[in-house]
């Protein structure tokens, strides 16, 4: 029998629909990562920028990868730090790696491992003098994903492995150097699963390698969700125990097309305005406000059926009060009409 992936990707979160006893649609929802998704919206075309002037900014380079959370953890970051320090063998080294790259495999494959191998030397390395190649390899990776978003991803080894078995892909073989060809692998990989059918139904928007990336966060194994009290009108309710709850996912629509349309409208504001009254959550609270908004689907959420796609010009974004004015009554108003609600 042949292989197929489309269907061991429906067949394992199908799985997970059943041991959760939740549909699929809410189930792709929670195994998506959305929150290292956002990360990535947002940190990566920022890291992009600074690689794409005549020389790469290694200060703002160096300040923005440090928020990308796939850039790793606590000893990820002391590595990076290391390697930082150096300056300008730091700046000459990732100009090597991303001057002209290659669209050849094979030359792609080998232009990572010199990377790799010449970052260890320079700072990848611990006090005692154990060489970190996988946190080279990681760097490595996040400098392409964020030039090619169509072509690499972030790499973890162990997380692609996990993921690959859990769709009975075939994985790259474990085993010491050859980063660049884990990293081909595993772009080609993610590529296959955005391809899917099962894929696209469910995540049709966005960057789609991001979002498989966001997959491998759980891998096989995802936690099951938690049911919550929630106080919003559009959840569905039902009893368990002689207590009422409302599961949070319930007919709940991609969260990816949010992003997306917070991450287009940033570009145009980035005050990110309130588009019924005009609210900054960054002119009112400084960076802590920065990027924040909520997103009201114009299309009402009883309209929609399974599988169906909300577009980023279905979205506005509003402050949480014109949230709430717009849900307040017997309907929900539209934009135009709580506008003109506003008094003074």
């Amino acid at each position: 029998m042949s292989y197929n992936l489309d269907k061991e990707l429906n067949g394992w979160l199908s799985k997970l629909a059943e041991d959760w006893k939740i549909s699929v649609d809410e189930v792709a929802m929670c195994v998506a990562g959305y929150d290292e998704i956002h990360n990535r919206l947002k940190y990566y075309p920022i890291l992009k920028s600074t690689m794409s002037g005549p020389a790469i900014e290694l200060d703002k380079f160096a300040q923005v990868a440090r928020e990308c959370w796939a850039l790793g953890g606590r000893y990820d970051l002391i590595r990076f730090g290391d390697f930082i320090s150096k300056d300008d063998n730091a700046k000459n080294l990732i100009n090597s790696l991303i001057n002209a790259f290659p669209s050849d495999d094979t030359e792609a494959s080998q232009r990572i491992d010199k990377f790799v191998d010449q970052a260890v030397r320079v700072g990848y390395s611990t006090p005692s003098g154990s060489l970190d190649w996988a946190g080279a390899a990681l760097l490595s990776s996040v400098i392409l994903t964020s030039l090619f978003p169509d072509r690499f991803v972030d790499y973890r080894q162990s997380r692609w492995n996990k993921l690959s078995r859990a769709l009975g892909y075939d994985h790259l073989p474990t085993g010491e150097g050859h980063y660049g060809m884990r990293l081909i692998w595993a772009g080609k990989f993610a590529a296959d699963i955005s391809k899917t059918k099962t894929f696209q139904l469910y995540w049709p928007e966005g960057e789609p390698l991001w979002i498989v990336a966001g997959l491998c966060w759980y891998g096989p194994s995802p936690p099951k969700p938690q049911l919550v009290p929630q106080n919003v009108e559009d959840s569905q309710s039902y009893t368990e125990g002689g207590e009422k709850r409302r599961l949070h996912l319930t007919r709940e629509r991609s969260q990816v097309v949010v992003l997306k349309a917070k991450e287009l409208a940033l570009k145009r504001d980035p005050m990110l305005r309130c588009e019924v009254c005009g609210f900054s959550f960054l002119e009112k609270y400084g960076e802590h406000g920065y990027g924040f908004i909520e997103a009201h689907h114009t299309q009402p959420i009883s309209t929609l059926k399974p599988g169906s796609q909300t577009r980023v010009e279905d979205m506005a974004l509003i402050c949480g009060n014109c949230h709430r004015m717009i849900h307040r009554g017997e309907r929900t108003h539209t934009i135009n009409e709580l506008r003109g609600m506003l008094k003074g």
